[in-house]
């Protein structure tokens, strides 16, 4: 099944519509050793990263053109989403729950899954080392995700302190981490978030988990409450809904500080020392600043000195540093790409135009002029939900994305609550089935 120019934008939106790096392998000839493996035969595009943006470009790149063979690397045997991890964070999700399988891309679509770990880039030749061995390819995509600064916290910088203070904006055992405290909590106990200066992925993510923990305290943990020390000097996304939610449903619960940085930690008493002063909660969640995933910087992504994200041109996904080389998702640089949230949706996004540009290019055809799409749902409850959305072009004249639609749910209800949970069924099978 191709995507022709005429479908480029249906395909674009599918998901939303929906709503109403690194094992073993797929692939038998995959061996262990340093040379090459699946020796290419005809054009290859391999994927780094299997997550919201490698995955949904795996399954698109064979929609658009069935005879490009794909190889996705990825460290995780299973793909883990984030997005709705606050729900099992909340207590009412568990892991098996947003935890998927990869066979559908492989059985559905032909796409080769290789569970390795990238370890060092040949852009000039075109080759992808990893910890299975080399892979050749005509174009590379990368979809990385990000990781954490932790360096900028004092003495969050070491595996006891991580453990200690999980971020868990990374689904897997940190997120099974956090809940497990939130449980094992006395009644009358403080649970300490603290949400990272911008930008960070999922914008309200910090917001919806904090109303998700006020929820199962209210229910669970009676004299219990959540303080909140924002580095931001207010609410990032959606707000006077997520206050109007805490007022109506959290007093007494909720400790909201803005303008508050952590400045230094202690794994050994669980101390956190902020601008504002210090305090031991019994659970903390200390989401530090973020940056690209560590293998961006590993592989040589970065064009400038400095630079945490990496710059690609927002047309195609092309890198300013490697014309074979396309990045999409979080880890891109918002200064290069334009103003898009660092979201899963987002990242599906521009899956499916990397997609479409990169076989064109290996067609020899010409860039067609892209669209891409936002929807990000938050429950502020178990039952009740808040959405914004947003429609975004690429403008030729500033070579930026550009918003040119959108808005926010008018109030929370339990009908945006169901899309919030139609969408996520409906974007996992947009992206692996």
């Amino acid at each position: 099944m191709s995507i022709s120019r005429r479908n480029f934008v249906k395909y674009t939106t599918a998901a939303a519509a929906g709503t109403a790096i690194f094992g073993c392998s797929h692939n038998d000839s995959v061996s262990k050793g340093s040379g090459v493996i699946m020796p290419k035969s005809g054009k290859r595009i391999v994927i780094l990263g299997g997550g919201w943006g490698g995955a949904t470009a795996a399954k698109y790149i064979k929609l658009e053109d069935p005879s490009v063979e794909v190889v996705m690397v990825e460290r995780q045997e299973k793909f883990i989403s984030c997005p709705v991890s606050n729900w099992v964070i909340g207590g009412f999700r568990t892991m098996k729950d947003i935890t998927k399988s990869y066979d559908g891309l492989v059985k559905n679509y032909g796409v080769k899954v290789v569970h390795a770990e990238a370890k060092d880039l040949d852009a000039v030749n075109k080759k992808l080392m990893t910890t299975k061995g080399v892979l050749e390819y005509d174009l590379l995509l990368v979809s990385p995700g990000i990781s954490y600064k932790y360096e900028t916290i004092e003495g969050l910088n070491n595996p006891a302190a991580i453990e200690m203070f999980p971020a868990a904006m990374k689904a897997g055992h940190e997120t099974v981490l956090l809940a497990e405290r939130l449980k094992a909590m006395e009644p009358g106990g403080v649970v300490l978030l603290s949400v990272p200066p911008t930008p960070y992925r999922c914008p309200p993510g910090p917001y919806e988990r904090i109303s998700l923990i006020a929820n199962f305290i209210k229910k669970y943990k009676p004299g219990s409450k959540i303080i909140v020390f924002d580095s931001n000097d207010g609410i990032v996304s959606k707000g006077p809904l997520f206050k109007a939610a805490w007022e109506d449903y959290y007093q007494g619960i909720i400790e909201y500080v803005p303008d508050n940085f952590i400045k230094s930690v202690d794994a050994s008493t669980g101390r956190v020392v902020s601008e504002q002063g210090d305090i031991v909660p019994e659970v903390a969640n200390i989401i530090p600043a973020m940056k690209a995933n560590q293998t961006a910087f590993n592989l040589g992504l970065m064009s400038n000195e400095g630079d945490d994200w990496v710059r690609a041109y927002p047309k195609t996904f092309e890198s300013y540093k490697y014309d074979s080389v396309h990045v999409i998702g979080d880890a891109t640089h918002n200064g290069a790409v334009g103003g898009v949230p660092k979201s899963g949706y987002v990242a599906n996004s521009m899956a499916k135009v990397a997609a479409v540009q990169m076989v064109r290019k290996l067609k020899g055809l010409d860039p067609v002029e892209p669209t891409y799409v936002n929807t990000c749902y938050s429950l502020i409850n178990e039952t009740e939900g808040i959405f914004v959305s947003a429609v975004y072009r690429y403008d030729e004249k500033i070579d930026r994305i550009m918003s040119v639609s959108g808005g926010v749910s008018p109030t929370r209800n339990a009908l945006f609550g169901k899309h919030a949970r139609d969408w996520a069924t409906s974007i996992w099978s947009d992206m692996l089935l």
